[in-house]
């Protein structure tokens, strides 16, 4: 089936239409022309239908949340962080749980983590800052790399002190 031509009077109206805040489906139904003949007659004239003014309230209402929701997560982490070191830095002995042939536990409290322990916490500590970090980045806007170059650092470092203490074996 051929096309009607657009005339310029539609051409005029699409324009009034659309300034006045009319979506392409409303126009394209008050012209009896489809949708796509709309959008041809919009970009023509350099007009756009994104549905921005209707949606953006609520688009950046979902971005605050999930800022904050971030912002929270990023918190987390930081605290799931020093509650790992707390526990292997604790001033009365690191306790840990053995498990008995029997089935039964123990707790058993020593001056220092054992090694894999030690490795173990140092490994979530580090995975906990990496995930703030990144989190931190989608907000951060420029500093970004300046956020994730400071946490990989300290993460970083945290490392290479759980990795010195491993060998020593005098509790030092």
């Amino acid at each position: 089936m051929k096309r009607r031509p657009v005339t310029e009077a539609e051409r005029d109206e699409v324009r009034q239409r659309h300034a006045a805040g009319e979506t392409r489906n409303q126009i394209a139904r008050a012209l009896s022309r489809s949708a796509s003949t709309i959008s041809r007659i919009a970009g023509d004239e350099g007009l756009r239908f994104e549905g921005g003014a209707r949606v953006a309230p609520a688009t950046e209402a979902r971005q605050l949340d999930l800022a904050e929701q971030r912002r929270q997560l990023v918190g987390r982490l930081y605290a799931r962080a020093a509650a790992n070191l707390d526990r292997v830095e604790a001033p009365d002995g690191y306790v840990r749980v053995e498990l008995l042939p029997d089935g039964r536990t123990r707790r058993v409290t020593t001056d220092d983590p054992p090694a894999q322990d030690e490795r173990h916490h140092s490994q979530a500590i580090g995975s906990y800052l990496t995930s703030a970090a990144r989190l931190a980045e989608i907000d951060a806007g420029n500093s970004a790399g300046e956020v994730r170059s400071m946490l990989g650092d300290l993460a970083r470092g945290l490392r290479e002190a759980f990795a010195d203490g491993e060998g020593d074996t005098n509790g030092g």
